[in-house]
């Protein structure tokens, strides 16, 4: 994992590769390439920032190119089964022992659509056609990897983070209203191409495009996509024993991909099934190894919410440590000081202290020396863990007449008592049709996109939703922003592509099953966790007592930025001041059903607008530097 930028124009682009470049140095400390060439009155700049992962040596610095020199590249990411690949297509005195060597060889010998196909991984990559003087840019199936755009009458400007273009003189701090009625409305980012700024464009995943290095005016064009899940078309027909041993077979082999690593490989352990399943088979493999897994977990003692017993259990069970994470609320600049720097890095405003959380896990791991570190990210949408899973299959039923049917659901899940212990309606009002609209402003309002968080047609393709829009894109922009803070390389076994399109096609019956979310992953897996982990009830999420630090320790800090008339989410139209101080008060004398994030929305991004302002500010004076220097 690394960080990259690119830029082609009719104009010189030195000053803002350079300066961009230096801003993401945290996300590759371990190396550096810089490159600048002008043909014909167009500018191309191309900058690398190296985490060294796989092929530590100075052979694997980047931009690289192909033996026959033909091709250029300059990738961020990982492609796992990188040395399958190689085998596979007979590369044969490979230089450099990296993933990036291997890539760059495929995309000559086969050409970008079908390398890109092959690749079972997360990256971000342009790759320069030299002879052809054409420019391809790809992403992963699932965005883990960030590329974002700017175009102007020049050319085109793209970098691993949206905040690296704030130097640039066409990019402004114009919100994008619509990014601001989704976030403030329904808690919802990353749904599509758009950023939080009008200007700037995220590049989409699983796609691929084209920029004609003549004519860099002409911007990113043939954009195409590469890959889609297959969710409308059910598995083929098999016994549910079969199908259960397929799947953990699947989940095995993305394991063991993600184990590649020429550095130490951890795993961040929150004591649900997910990771749990993911610490076992990376602890097995490790250990036949000789080596020995990290376990790192987020802990709240004497919170409610404190996941300390499930840790314990798998310690126990794993005959390891844990190195546990605790969030103090005064510790170093306290929890608002730790805000603000999650903010600063995190391309926009963060939706919960979930991302605080990750930020201190992943401090953790580099104090531990693990560069790698495995989550379990993506199994919820994969398998239908979410509580809303079960709700909203039962209201497809009964909406197709089909009684019978969703009463037995209903009734295993009462029985079991997965779902009603933990209902809580300010969680769920989202999914019936409510929103916060009543805090937006004029500018956000007039941009609402309500999106249809209730609506299911078929399980399948509810999972889809959650994979393609509404759940897993933000999931991995914090990941990635948190993590990159630190240095560190997140991965994500259950992203395997593999297993996300397995458990969106197999059947509802091994999904929901018997009172049970997640089904077929706890069959698939009992026997090699202890039942309480396995068959556990409840589910906790990332959690934290968010509600106790807001309305506590940042409750004056919220009434004192929110109270002022000039705030900038006051000033833009994105909210509206007397509805927002009214619904604060509501919550945090606890009157009616204020959900967390209705009132955090807000103030997150007010305190994100302040920091775009600072480092725009900052950006272009050091581009201003290299212009006169």
């Amino acid at each position: 994992m690394c960080g990259l930028v690119f830029a082609i124009s009719a104009r010189p682009v030195r000053s803002f590769v350079l300066v961009a470049h230096a801003r993401q140095h945290y996300r590759g400390p371990d190396g550096e390439g810089v490159l600048f060439e002008e043909t014909g009155g167009v500018h191309m700049g191309m900058a690398h920032e190296r985490l060294a992962i796989v092929g530590l040596s100075e052979s694997g610095a980047q931009p690289m190119l192909s033996a026959s020199g033909r091709f250029r590249i300059l990738f961020n990411g990982e492609v796992y089964n990188f040395r399958e690949l190689a085998r596979q297509f007979g590369l044969h005195d490979l230089k450099s022992g990296t993933d990036t060597e291997v890539i760059v060889e495929l995309v000559e010998r086969l050409g970008i659509d079908e390398a890109v196909a092959h690749f079972n991984g997360m990256w971000a990559m342009v790759i320069h056609d030299i002879a052809a003087n054409r420019f391809y840019v790809s992403r992963d199936r699932f965005g883990k990897k960030p590329l974002y755009v700017h175009r102007d009458s020049g050319g085109v400007f793209m970098a691993s983070e949206m905040h690296s273009l704030l130097g640039l003189p066409g990019v402004d701090l114009t919100p994008d209203a619509v990014t601001a009625s989704r976030f403030l409305a329904q808690s919802l980012q990353n749904v599509d191409d758009r950023s939080w700024l009008a200007s700037i464009k995220a590049f989409p995943p699983a796609s691929i495009g084209e920029i004609d290095g003549t004519d860099p005016t002409a911007g990113v064009s043939n954009i195409r996509t590469f890959w889609k899940s297959g969710y409308e078309t059910p598995l083929r027909a098999q016994s549910p024993d079969d199908c259960i041993e397929e799947l953990r077979s699947l989940v095995q082999d993305a394991v063991r991909l993600r184990l590649h690593a020429d550095v130490p490989v951890g795993v961040a352990l929150s004591g649900g099934i997910d990771s749990s399943i993911i610490a076992v088979q990376a602890t097995q493999t490790t250990g036949a190894q000789g080596q020995r897994t990290e376990l790192f977990s987020a802990v709240n003692p004497g919170s409610k919410d404190d996941e300390s017993v499930h840790i314990d259990a798998m310690a126990r069970h794993l005959d390891g440590d844990v190195r546990r994470v605790r969030l103090d609320p005064e510790e170093g600049d306290g929890l608002f000081g730790l805000l603000q720097t999650c903010i600063r890095h995190a391309d926009g405003p963060v939706t919960s202290f979930s991302s605080l959380l990750f930020y201190k896990l992943m401090e953790s791991a580099r104090s531990a020396g693990i560069t790698v570190v495995l989550t379990g990210q993506g199994a919820d949408e994969a398998f239908c863990g979410y509580r809303k899973y079960p709700i909203l299959e039962i209201k497809r039923l009964l909406r197709a007449r089909r009684v019978g049917e969703a009463t037995k659901l209903a009734a295993g899940f009462i029985a079991n008592g997965t779902i009603l212990p933990q209902f809580n309606l300010n969680d769920a009002k989202r999914y019936t049709g409510a929103s916060n609209k009543s805090i937006l402003g004029e500018a956000a309002a007039s941009a609402l996109d309500l999106q249809p968080l209730g609506r299911i047609t078929s399980l399948g393709e509810r999972q889809w939703l959650d994979v393609s829009k509404y759940s897993v894109p933000y999931l991995c922009h914090y990941e990635d922003r948190m993590s990159m803070a630190w240095s560190r390389e997140v991965r994500s076994p259950f992203l395997d592509y593999r297993v996300v399109d397995m458990g969106l096609r197999m059947p509802e019956r091994l999904k929901l099953s018997r009172g049970w979310t997640k089904y077929a992953l706890r069959k698939a897996f009992e026997c090699d966790l202890p039942p309480s982990i396995a068959w556990r009830k409840d589910k906790k999420g990332f959690a934290n007592p968010q509600d106790d630090w807001l309305k506590g320790n940042l409750q004056p800090v919220v009434r004192d930025l929110m109270g002022r008339n000039d705030a900038r989410v006051y000033q833009t139209g994105l909210v509206d001041k007397a509805g927002y101080l009214e619904r604060f008060d509501a919550y945090c004398a606890g009157r009616g059903h204020v959900w967390f994030r209705d009132v955090f929305a807000p103030f997150a991004l007010e305190l994100w607008m302040g920091t775009a302002a600072e480092i725009e500010q900052d950006l272009k004076k050091q581009m201003q530097c290299h212009v006169t220097a």
